[in-house]
């Protein structure tokens, strides 16, 4: 009965996400109980209150694709979408055309980027967040940023995890920029 509803959710979940959860599935075949735990960083990745959708969407664009993992950034992409984020707003996080980007918008794909790259720009990026969105603005942001990056780690480390290069937003294919190297 528990497996038929776990499996249930699953689907839902990969109706929501257009992506595939066959690593979920081995998660819960293996460890049921790192299963629920590891179920705890869907609502942490989804939580938003004050930052606008776009802004939420491209920070999180940001941080899945420094880790790599094409599946998880079309996730990243097909969420933006179902949360009415424009199609040009998403391309542009995809193809770092941050000249695309409103300057609050911006400002998050540059935080989230620097954050996961550990540069020192994040500490000049942050009080503009915290100015437009206040201290809850910043939390959220570092909740996204810390809870997307789990998704690609978990899959990789699972042998689940795939090289990006190409995400399709709508339906049109656009070649994905890699972020820059991580600073020292």
């Amino acid at each position: 009965m528990l497996k038929a509803l776990i499996e249930f959710g699953l689907r839902r979940g990969e109706r929501q996400t257009g992506e595939n959860a066959d690593f979920a599935r081995e998660i819960y075949d293996a460890a049921p109980g790192g299963f629920w735990r590891f179920g705890f960083f869907i609502p942490m990745s989804r939580y938003r209150k004050v930052v606008p959708a776009e802004a939420f969407a491209v920070a999180k664009i940001a941080a899945v694709h420094a880790e790599d993992c094409g599946p998880c950034l079309q996730t990243a992409v097909n969420l933006a979408t179902a949360d009415g984020v424009a199609p040009e707003i998403i391309r542009a996080a995809v193809t770092r055309d941050l000249g695309a980007l409103s300057e609050r918008t911006r400002t998050a794909f540059e935080f989230a980027e620097a954050v996961v790259t550990r540069d020192i720009r994040s500490e000049e990026l942050r009080p503009l967040i915290e100015r437009w969105w206040g201290k809850a603005g910043v939390v959220e942001l570092a909740l996204v940023i810390a809870a997307t990056r789990v998704f690609p780690t978990v899959k990789r480390a699972l042998g689940h995890g795939q090289a990006c290069s190409r995400v399709v937003i709508g339906r049109e294919t656009v070649r994905a920029e890699l972020p820059p190297p991580q600073a020292a």
